[in-house]
């Protein structure tokens, strides 16, 4: 799975990977600002974690004559979980005030370097 965006990428026109760039901060503040936005509707946050379990299942393993046999055994699984957190709304819609105003300027910044990439790689 790893690969592939990496093969995707080896693809791309030099044109399209300066662009691809340009919009990397635009992106991260769009995903903040949509994380933020469903913050305040929900009046929480949700927090991913981690959470290590141990599961008892049925495993195979080879026995001294070279045979293979079943036996239980305990595997460690890692879920992840989703956990509501308590958060001060206020100060959410501060900070989402602070995203979107920031966004704002960072479109303008991305407009200019977009037509930059344009005018260096013409197709």
């Amino acid at each position: 799975m790893l690969v592939l965006p990496l093969a995707l990428a080896a693809c791309a026109t030099p044109r399209e990977s300066c662009l691809s760039s340009v919009g990397r901060e635009g992106r991260v503040l769009d995903a903040l600002i949509a994380q933020t936005r469903g913050n305040v509707m929900r009046g929480y946050a949700i927090e991913e974690r981690e959470e290590l379990r141990t599961s008892r299942q049925l495993c195979r393993y080879r026995t001294d004559e070279g045979a293979i046999a079943r036996r239980f055994c305990d595997r460690t699984v890692v879920e992840e979980l989703r956990v509501p957190v308590t958060i001060d709304i206020e100060e959410e819609k501060v900070k989402l005030d602070q995203l979107l105003q920031r966004r704002e300027r960072v479109a303008r910044v991305q407009a200019e370097a977009r037509a930059q990439c344009v005018a260096r790689y013409p197709e």
